[in-house]
């Protein structure tokens, strides 16, 4: 998808959700499905968000909850950026078995909308081939995903 494209898939969403969630999983390796650890996964993708976006999450709020999932946040003037990982509950539907974290990024700055921030976080994450990402708004309607979710959206 080109990225202006993309950002068409973003911004015609901008009016009925002001929320964009990233669920994020690991990539299949060789076909099949990649190995599962929560705590290492959390780790990657913790690091790879921040090196995206240059920040740094707050490591005293990357919290392991009572469910045994991680919880990480990030807060400025300019931007929140929330992430939460966990295992993948058993009966999930498909994709959703597939990306069992997600991320949640809002602007907090009049210089860039919400959705613009979540289709360049989209963007770059696709961009490291190491995951598979699946975007959609609080309302659960699909925007793009990186994999095959299937018709029956």
């Amino acid at each position: 998808m080109s990225d202006s494209a993309l950002l068409e898939a973003f911004e015609q969403h901008e009016r009925s959700s002001k929320d964009f969630y990233l669920d994020v999983g690991p990539a299949d390796i060789g076909g099949g499905p990649a190995p599962w650890d929560s705590a290492v996964f959390a780790e990657q993708l913790r690091r790879d968000v921040e090196a995206v976006l240059s920040l740094t999450f707050d490591v005293s709020r990357g919290t392991v909850d009572p469910t045994g999932g991680y919880t990480s946040w990030y807060e400025s003037a300019e931007r929140s950026v929330s992430l939460q990982v966990s295992d993948p509950e058993e009966g999930d539907p498909f994709p959703f078995d597939k990306v069992p974290a997600r991320l949640i990024i809002r602007s907090r700055s009049e210089e860039a909308a919400t959705w613009e921030l979540a289709a360049g976080l989209y963007r770059d994450l696709c961009s490291l081939s190491t995951y598979l990402v699946l975007a959609e708004t609080k309302h659960g309607d699909l925007i793009t995903a990186n994999f095959d979710v299937g018709d029956d959206w």
